[in-house]
């Protein structure tokens, strides 16, 4: 019963993705705005996240095999991902919450961001969900150590990176953050790490939740800003990533 409940609420995020009813969720394609007009922002990726996730018996020993930048694309098409449309992750970032400035850009390692301009991440993926609701940032280094280093910086700059207001600005006005941990409910991989962020901006409110996860030399990192349905489709469409590596 598990599977085929699973399998329905994959196949309702596809179809939701995609702009087809499947239930009003409430929810709006553009990040909500901030009192001065400013789109809420990303966050302080700050505070420690869950740790937990379903290990393999070999899970940091098996040899892996990087995927071609080709088949990762294939990935995020079939759940409803645009590959390709920014150069940069930091563009991709820059255009989900524009004006956006931060004082140490290790504390996005959480989103993924960087991970593009990395030598030991091999072929990387990013893109927006159709409804641009979510962001995700796949690499495949082909290698368990390098793959064990991205997570470890995300979790690092969780741990790391402070609640508050001193990193992130937006349109000049400062971010204020509240982090906690989430627990990751993905199967199949060898680690994962999930956090919650509630803040402010201008007076304006927002939640963002994110995901990363490692499967043997695969490192998905995916984040949503939407409330209405960040809870429910962050988890979900990870797991379809997860699956698909």
């Amino acid at each position: 019963m598990r599977t085929i409940t699973t399998a329905v609420a994959a196949a309702a995020l596809v179809l939701g993705l995609t702009g087809c009813s499947v239930g009003d969720t409430g929810g709006s394609t553009t990040p909500p705005r901030s009192s001065s007009g400013a789109s809420t922002p990303a966050p302080s990726a700050a505070a420690s996240g869950d740790t937990s996730g379903t290990p393999s018996a070999d899970g940091t020993t098996a040899a892996t095999e990087a995927h071609t930048a080709e088949e990762l694309s294939a990935v995020f098409r079939r759940i409803q991902f645009k590959p390709g449309e920014f150069d940069t992750t930091d563009a991709m970032l820059d255009s989900v919450y524009p004006g956006l400035t931060v004082s140490d850009a290790s504390c996005l390692a959480p989103f993924g961001v960087g991970w593009d301009g990395d030598d030991t991440s091999g072929p990387v993926a990013f893109g927006t969900s159709n409804d641009r609701s979510m962001t995700a940032v796949v690499a495949s280094t082909g290698d368990v150590e390098a793959a064990t280093d991205l997570v470890d910086d995300a979790r690092d700059a969780l741990t790391r990176c402070a609640d508050g207001s001193e990193l992130f600005t937006m349109d000049g006005q400062r971010v204020e953050t509240t982090v906690a941990p989430m627990r990751s409910t993905l199967t199949g991989t060898d680690e994962s790490l999930g956090w919650r962020i509630r803040g402010t901006v201008g007076g304006a409110p927002f939640t963002l939740v994110g995901l990363t996860g490692r499967v043997g030399g695969d490192v998905v990192a995916l984040v949503g800003w939407d409330p209405a349905s960040n809870t429910t489709n962050v988890p979900l469409a990870s797991q379809m990533f997860v699956d698909d590596l």
